[in-house]
């Protein structure tokens, strides 16, 4: 067992002290099983399954939720922070000095001469710093290679259509863009018409990554709408299945009127809600 000495901090700094050394004792041979086998790979999938439960918080804007979840992405941060320091890759404070450092150095607006009143003026600084401080200039032949590989699909798309528009490859407006989606769902159309399965994953492909484009034009991130009619869905089926139950209605392909029927008063009563 090991003995410890906690005691709830009241700074930030004696916060982030007590979490790296719980950790850290929790890594050490007398510690946790479990945690000691983390890697870098395990502690950064926690990572993105902790940051989603985060933004369910969010959304719903439960401010206790978002309390606890983001301490959960808190600890898998420094799970990894932790796991580098061993391996002897880097230190955690060397990481936090080079955010800094970045942090300050692409801010010349507020931390020096530049001069912008804008959020465009700020991207423009930014970028600039980039290329011209940084030398981070498109040095590969490979034009996405920022772009990481292990992003969802749904991210892949909105990253690719990004750096598209940043070479002006894009539409004028949200209108061709709303043509597009409706060109996309009639070659889908063909494509089932034809009884190609291929062609119609294809087309589904396309459909998509064009929907994709429709929300990064009206400035709405795909994965966060997606994610919120998910949650919609599955709150509207809860209160379907708790009135069905009620009603002795049974869920099954002979009783789809009745279901529809709760659904459209379900609907009804959030509006007037």
């Amino acid at each position: 067992m090991i003995k410890i000495d906690y005691k709830d901090a009241d700074n930030l700094s004696d916060a982030l002290d007590n979490l790296y050394t719980i950790i850290t004792l929790l890594r050490s041979p007398e510690g946790c099983p479990w945690d000691r086998v983390q890697t870098n790979k395990t502690a950064t999938q926690s990572l993105i399954d902790e940051s989603y439960e985060y933004l369910d918080g969010v959304i719903k804007g439960n401010v206790d939720s978002e309390r606890e979840e983001i301490g959960d992405v808190m600890i898998n941060v420094f799970m990894n922070l932790r796991l580098h320091e061993e391996q002897n890759d880097f230190k955690p404070y060397e990481a936090i000095n080079e955010v800094c450092q970045k942090l300050i150095r692409r801010h010349p607006h507020v931390f020096g001469d530049e001069h912008t009143d804008n959020v465009e003026g700020v991207l423009t600084l930014w970028n600039k710093v980039k290329e011209n401080v940084e030398g981070h200039k498109e040095k590969s032949e490979d034009f996405f290679e920022h772009i990481p590989s292990s992003l969802p699909p749904l991210e892949t798309s909105y990253e690719i259509q990004k750096k598209l528009k940043k070479v002006g490859f894009d539409w004028n407006d949200a209108n061709g863009v709303i043509d597009k989606v409706y060109e996309e769902l009639q070659e889908v159309k063909e494509a089932i018409a034809e009884n190609n399965q291929d062609h119609i994953e294809e087309e589904i492909g396309d459909l998509l990554f064009t929907v994709v484009n429709l929300s990064r034009f009206l400035k709405v991130r795909p994965n966060v709408a997606l994610y919120r009619c998910n949650d919609k869905v599955k709150t509207r089926f809860q209160k379907l299945f708790d009135a069905a139950r009620e009603k002795d209605i049974p869920l099954d392909k002979d009783h789809v009127d009745e279901m529809n029927q709760l659904w459209d008063e379900i609907k009804r009563d959030e509006k007037n809600d």
